[in-house]
């Protein structure tokens, strides 16, 4: 009797066998190795490979999820490119959700935008927040070795949340398999002459250069309003210091650094402290997609999209319906 080749070559405990499954499972799902390149690992049959899914499914190892259709607003997306002049816009339809519903529902619209653009070969820049996160966590694993990702704003001072800029590009880099590059650095300095200095250093000279020839640049819009200021939250500024940068004119912000409502940079000494990628290189990047929702951040994303620092606008219709308004 001929022995099965898909078992381990000794007899394993319940335990064991489920680690077994759990691994060759990892291989073809998350890995996406064909199941001959498993069969070569393993040293047993592709049959055998074959054999070990179907039972890993049918173990509960492996759960199968199936990613529903988002639903989007043609009509909407349409105007809002005619509009703002953009490359391509994307709108989930649908209103009245809860605001995490809604990152994590606009997260997964920008993790198929996002995958159907991914090539070998690209850089990708990425700034930092939370519908970022959410994007990250809902593209597949893959094997992009030839991809590299650029972090394109400093590290988030005392914010110690999944939504910073160095944690998300180290995020996107295992999800990618690739390798990233850190910039190492504070996000805002003393001063404007302590920033010259320190863009001087050699790491974070050639990592900014990097990051501006990235192929895609995946920002967040940003916003200086009160409970959402990413850098009250960082630490960096106080609430009376946000108050003064909204005084100024300031709307949002793209890696960080302010704009106005009809999307003019802001020449302000917050603008002139930020260790991260200028307005006028993140423009020069062919794609650069903008992820925010909720109407909160209409004017935020009204002033970036004049501004062209975002020309692919992935939002929802709450947003969307809110910009619309403003420019009319």
């Amino acid at each position: 009797m001929r022995r099965d080749r898909s078992a381990p070559r000794r007899r394993l405990g319940a335990d064991e066998r489920l680690a077994y499954l759990a691994r060759v499972a990892s291989m073809y799902y998350e890995e996406q190795r064909t199941q001959q390149e498993i069969a070569r690992t393993l040293g047993i049959s592709r049959s055998g490979v074959s054999r070990l899914i179907t039972e890993a499914r049918e173990q509960g190892v492996v759960e199968i999820v199936v990613h529903h259709p988002l639903q989007t607003s043609s009509a909407l997306e349409s105007e809002l490119v005619e509009c703002y002049e953009l490359k391509d816009a994307r709108v989930l339809a649908g209103q009245d959700e809860r605001h995490e519903v809604m990152l994590q529902r606009l997260g997964e619209l920008a993790a198929r935008y996002f995958e159907d653009l991914l090539q070998d070969g690209m850089t990708i820049g990425i700034s930092w927040g939370g519908a970022l996160y959410e994007m990250i966590r809902a593209i597949r694993p893959r094997n992009h070795q030839n991809v590299e990702v650029v972090q394109l704003i400093g590290a988030t001072g005392a914010e110690a949340k999944p939504t910073s800029g160095p944690i998300l590009s180290q995020l996107l880099a295992e999800r990618l398999r690739c390798r990233s590059y850190q910039l190492h650095a504070p996000l805002i300095v003393e001063d404007a002459r302590a920033r010259q200095a320190l863009l001087r250093e050699r790491h974070i000279r050639e990592t900014l250069e990097r990051a501006r020839r990235s192929d895609i640049a995946l920002v967040g819009i940003g916003t200086t309003r009160s409970g959402y200021y990413s850098l009250v939250r960082a630490g960096y500024l106080a609430e009376e210091d946000a108050a003064q940068v909204r005084r100024s004119g300031a709307v949002g912000d793209v890696c960080a650094q302010h704009y106005d409502y009809d999307g003019n940079w802001l020449d302000i000494d917050l603008n002139r402290r930020v260790i991260g990628i200028d307005h006028e290189s993140i423009r020069r990047i062919d794609t650069v997609i903008g992820v925010a929702g909720g109407a909160v951040k209409a004017q935020a994303i009204h002033g970036a999209l004049k501004g062209r620092y975002v020309n692919v606008l992935i939002t929802d219709e709450a947003a969307a319906r809110r910009l619309l308004a403003l420019e009319s």
